[in-house]
């Protein structure tokens, strides 16, 4: 007999977050909404014993955490459930959530010239005076004075120099955190003028995904899974299905309607064996050598999305991607 759990979700003020949440039980692969939440307020709900549960930003539909009843220590204590809440495991996500804590009117002045600095590295990412910060800057002293700047710069790949005075950014430092320090600050600026976050946004937050794949709702009607990933971004290419639905990759005995939703070509390298999303193959084209070894772009090799059991996409031939298009940032699918 399956144990009842009261789960009681809990959401403190933070500018990391949109203001309103949606607390959800997911019943096989459906997500059930069970009220919002707003910040700063509590919300007990009774589950049973190993149900998964989700908390999406009411906008942006962003995972903020994800959690799995678990029968309590003691019999009628509640499985306390605090909202972007994290163990200190990923180093972004404690400095974002730090300085979410922040005061707002410290935050309006701080943000925008973190934004800054992270903005003319990822603009200039050679160019030496961008990667030095003086600390008897006043803009910039005051700016670290903020809680949860100097780990985010620090995360973002910042060394301190006392002996100089300095927080210096190494000229072979992979930009990989700071473009993802850079897009949670665009985010939090977002908040702060009272916008939508951008989407996809909390992408580079660890935010109990184990979790959160417990269900198989998808907003694409794709399998949660992707088949490949991103070198450069990490982000999920959904190229071949078979391999996501199979699991095991074995696809004999399917039917065609066992697939759902819509593939997305990839770009191989055959030099490196390595994969580019559609957007980091348009930077790659338009010239950006951070993508990807500009030696390799002979070596690349255009694969359709496959979604059918026998290898196609459903309709004869995989089709070539539409022509590049250098305005065009979101790939051949439009």
């Amino acid at each position: 007999m399956e144990s009842v759990v009261t789960l009681e979700f809990h959401f403190p003020s933070s500018w990391a977050f949109e203001g309103t949440v949606d607390v959800l039980w997911c019943d096989r692969g459906n997500e059930v909404s069970y009220g919002r939440l707003s910040q700063g307020s509590s919300m007990p709900r009774d589950t049973y014993e190993g149900h998964t549960w989700l908390v999406r930003e009411a906008i942006s539909r962003e995972v903020v955490c994800a959690v799995v009843a678990r029968r309590p220590d003691a019999p009628g204590r509640p499985q306390l459930v605090t909202i972007g809440a994290h163990d200190g495991s990923d180093p972004l996500r404690t400095a974002v959530c730090a300085l979410g804590r922040a005061p707002h009117e410290l935050l309006v002045q701080s943000v925008p010239v973190l934004s800054k600095l992270l903005e003319n590295i990822c603009r200039a990412p050679h160019e030496p005076k961008y990667r030095t910060l003086r600390l008897s800057n006043p803009t910039i002293r005051n700016t670290l004075e903020t809680p949860g700047a100097l780990a985010l710069l620090r995360f973002s790949g910042f060394e301190e120099r006392p002996e100089c005075g300095q927080l210096a950014l190494e000229a072979a430092t992979p930009l990989r955190n700071l473009e993802d320090s850079l897009a949670q600050l665009q985010r939090m600026r977002a908040l702060l003028q009272g916008l939508p976050p951008p989407k996809e946004s909390l992408h580079s937050l660890r935010t109990g995904v184990d979790a959160a794949n417990a269900s198989s709702s998808t907003s694409n009607g794709r399998p949660d899974e992707p088949s490949h990933r991103c070198s450069k971004c990490s982000k999920g290419i959904h190229n071949d299905l078979r391999r996501a639905l199979a699991g095991n990759g074995e696809v004999g005995g399917w039917r065609s309607h066992d697939f759902v939703g819509t593939g997305e070509f990839r770009y191989h390298c055959g030099a490196c064996d390595q994969d580019l999303c559609s957007a980091c193959y348009d930077m790659y084209k338009a010239g950006n050598t951070r993508v990807h070894p500009p030696e390799h772009f002979g070596s690349i090799e255009i694969v359709a999305p496959i979604t059918t059991p026998w290898g196609g996409n459903g309709y004869g031939v995989p089709p070539a991607p539409p022509p590049y298009n250098p305005r065009n940032r979101r790939g051949p699918w439009g």
